[in-house]
């Protein structure tokens, strides 16, 4: 559903014609501390521990308020049936549904994650990937609540340190952002393929063919295929913590901001 936008906005941008940017809404917050969208449009925005979705006109929709659990440090959209909220301090995923439902909750401690820091949904087998601080291993839970992947130990692959801020499924690669080194790339065994030498990224997209990133809040393009590499010109030239694309939509955050563009 998404391809086609992002592929004109891609050739756009080669081509250096001018993208007619219509602001659509823009929705102030008290803080954003995580911000993601879905392939249907919609937008969710946790502010003050409560996620909220908007439609991609910037209509609230619904919300979740999980009081007792922590802090909500990240929401995964990329299924928009399966909307995973992660609470690290209690090592907790909450599953939504696409209304913010709680359908069910997964305990890591349980299936033996101890420090999970990153969290993302698996696009190809409806698993969940988790980033395990306790012994720098990437581990996949499936459907039975099994870990039946896993990474060697990260920094003794590559032989530094790491300090992992994102991780994001997208083609048929696990990618982990860290902006002091780059983005480590797996494949969906959990092996360690290469590291991409881009600094200071900290938010990433990702499709079947395309990475998007923010660098130094500059928005790129990685392309899977060709390795080709693009920077794509923005309508706001703003401290950006968030971008995305998605039917239409250019969705940014930016000092504690949501905006909403159409094309």
């Amino acid at each position: 559903m998404r391809k086609p936008f992002l592929y004109i906005l891609i050739i756009l941008v080669l081509t250096s014609l001018t993208v007619d940017w219509q602001v659509v809404k823009k929705i102030p917050f008290s803080e954003i501390t995580s911000f993601t969208s879905d392939n249907l449009g919609n937008a969710y925005v946790v502010s003050e521990n409560l996620l909220l979705q908007f439609d991609n006109n910037g209509n609230p929709v619904n919300h979740y308020d999980e009081k007792n659990l922590g802090r909500l440090a990240h929401v995964d959209a990329d299924n928009p049936l399966k909307i995973l909220a992660f609470y690290p301090d209690f090592a907790q995923i909450n599953i939504l549904s696409s209304k913010l439902v709680l359908q069910s909750t997964i305990q890591l401690r349980a299936v033996g994650i101890e420090q999970p820091a990153l969290i993302c949904n698996s696009k190809i087998d409806y698993g969940i990937w988790v980033y395990d601080r306790q012994d720098f291993k990437l581990k996949k839970i499936d459907l039975n609540l099994q870990v039946n992947r896993e990474s060697g130990n990260i920094p003794q692959l590559i032989g530094k340190e790491i300090n992992p801020r994102f991780l994001i499924e997208g083609g048929k690669f696990v990618l982990m952002a860290d902006p002091g080194m780059g983005i480590l790339f797996f494949d969906q065994y959990g092996t360690y393929f290469k590291t991409h030498p881009v600094k200071n990224v900290f938010y990433m997209q990702a499709t079947e063919d395309e990475l998007y990133y923010l660098s130094n809040g500059a928005f790129y393009s990685y392309n899977f295929k060709t390795l080709a590499e693009q920077k794509i010109n923005l309508p706001v030239n703003d401290s950006l913590s968030a971008a995305r694309v998605e039917q239409h939509r250019l969705y940014l955050t930016s000092n504690n901001e949501l905006k909403i563009f159409s094309y």
